[in-house]
């Protein structure tokens, strides 16, 4: 017995010791771990820039999972409620709508990557908002509803400064991001939407990058539609690339793999005067940074290089319904 217990004891003092050994190891390689780390100085700047685009390819998979999931949970529940029995029309037409979303996520994606951020667009579109209250749109009698309203900047921007505004888009995605930010964002497409108005019921029409994704035959019909449901008074605008910049019309324009072809400036404005569209302007916006201008060579031909390759990179037509 007294064997035992001494063999005992030096057990319980050999792990005692053999833990304390342990623990002084490890304090040590902690020690060692902080001495490295700080000796070598990592500049968190030169990261910061790879942890941003994995972030953003994050979200990006995470909204494109989130909508996949929907679209297969839809198309489930179609299924469900017909099986083993044929599918009647109606759930066709459901399951086929479920194909135009199929690349919804990926033009969020897309708009992330091309179009810039946030206080990029909204930056952009302030130019808008003088041309709407001279209008004296955006008042409950006079709402603005904007077209293909995206990711919701030009209503955002709206709210801000006190405008009654909704927008409708098709992008299924989109609609669920201004949602979320408390839009008031209905899915739609934009000629069926229109026709459920009342005429004279709006104080402005607005379409930020919309019209060059329109066949021509639809865009006269959108026109006409516009044209209805705009009160005495109110304006449209739609802004759209600009062509006349040579960079914008031979490659920039074809980053959007949904465009259809560029529209010049001056076959916009005669298109929507003859559509009864009045007192017709184009603004050229949003030029190269002066950086990025030639600023040497004979006068004439830098002009011309700089009017041709820097100039502006987007235009917007702004017309009015007429007062009687």
């Amino acid at each position: 017995e007294e064997l035992r217990s001494a063999l005992a004891e030096a057990d319980e003092h050999s792990k005692a010791a053999f833990s304390e050994i342990q623990d002084g190891l490890s304090k040590k390689a902690e020690s060692a771990q902080v001495e490295e780390l700080a000796e070598s100085k990592v500049d968190v700047s030169i990261i910061a820039p790879q942890l941003a685009e994995f972030q953003r390819q994050f979200f990006d998979h995470k909204r494109n999972i989130l909508d996949q999931q929907r679209r297969i949970g839809r198309l489930l529940e179609e299924a469900r409620k017909r099986w083993p029995a044929p599918f009647d029309q109606h759930q066709l037409e459901n399951m086929a709508e479920e194909e135009t979303h199929l690349l919804d996520a990926f033009y969020l994606a897309f708009e992330d990557r091309f179009r810039g951020t946030r206080e990029d667009i909204k930056n952009r579109v302030k130019v808008y908002l003088p041309i709407v209250r001279e209008a004296k749109a955006g008042t409950k009698d006079r709402p603005i509803l904007d077209i293909g309203c995206g990711r919701g900047e030009w209503l955002e921007l709206l709210n801000e400064h006190n405008f009654t505004a909704r927008g409708i888009d098709l992008n299924h995605v989109m609609v669920n991001q201004c949602l979320e930010m408390n839009f008031e964002v209905t899915e739609a497409e934009a000629i069926n939407y229109l026709r459920t108005l009342k005429a004279n019921s709006l104080g402005a029409v607005t379409g930020i990058h919309i019209i060059e994704h329109i066949p021509f035959k639809r865009l006269i019909v959108l026109l006409d539609e516009v044209l209805r449901v705009l009160q005495e008074g109110g304006v449209v605008i739609f802004e759209t690339p600009n062509p006349e910049n040579i960079v914008v019309g031979a490659c920039n324009f074809y980053y959007d793999p949904t465009h259809l072809n560029p529209i010049p400036p001056e076959s916009m404005r005669f298109t929507m005067e003859a559509r009864g569209f009045n007192h017709i302007d184009i603004l050229r916006l949003h030029p190269y940074h002066e950086s990025a201008r030639l600023d040497q060579g004979e006068d004439r031909v830098r002009e011309l290089i700089n009017h041709r390759f820097f100039d502006a990179q987007d235009y917007a037509l702004v017309a009015y319904k007429e007062k009687i």
